[in-house]
């Protein structure tokens, strides 16, 4: 995977609908679970935001991102589902994720603190964005 030469090219060239998902570890089973999201990207004066679109569960995820090149380095927020597993809790942290040379998928690590048995603890896992296409019109459920 090369570098691509110019971040501005990144902001925009990434409109339309991405399918955003990262992976934690779970709670009621070896590996991993997914939380995924559509999600649009907001062109800024140095990357993006990202914003979830309104789904069935009420939970939300927004992201704040740099661009170096094809490196996007940033700041997330969920908060989860009210009545979902982790009960309308707020989580935050920091992810990176390289821009692949099409621009049209990014993969990369997460960063954050979650509860375990009360106590604090760091967590991290996978995060990919992926484009899904101009709308939600045909996307499956996720």
């Amino acid at each position: 995977m090369g570098l691509v030469t110019g971040s501005d090219m990144h902001i925009r060239s990434l409109p339309g609908v991405w399918c955003c998902a990262y992976y934690f570890p779970s709670n009621t089973h070896e590996g991993e679970d997914a939380s995924e999201y559509y999600v649009r990207l907001e062109r800024t004066q140095d990357g993006f935001v990202l914003h979830s679109l309104p789904n069935d569960t009420a939970s939300y995820i927004q992201a704040h991102c740099t661009l170096d090149a094809n490196l996007a380095t940033g700041v997330w927020l969920e908060n989860t589902a009210p009545k979902g597993e982790f009960e309308g809790k707020m989580y935050s942290g920091v992810f990176q994720v390289i821009v692949d040379d099409t621009m049209r998928r990014m993969v990369g690590n997460w960063v954050g603190i979650g509860n375990d048995h009360g106590e604090q603890e760091i967590f991290e896992g996978r995060w990919e964005i992926a484009y899904a296409g101009e709308s939600l019109e045909g996307l499956p459920e996720l």
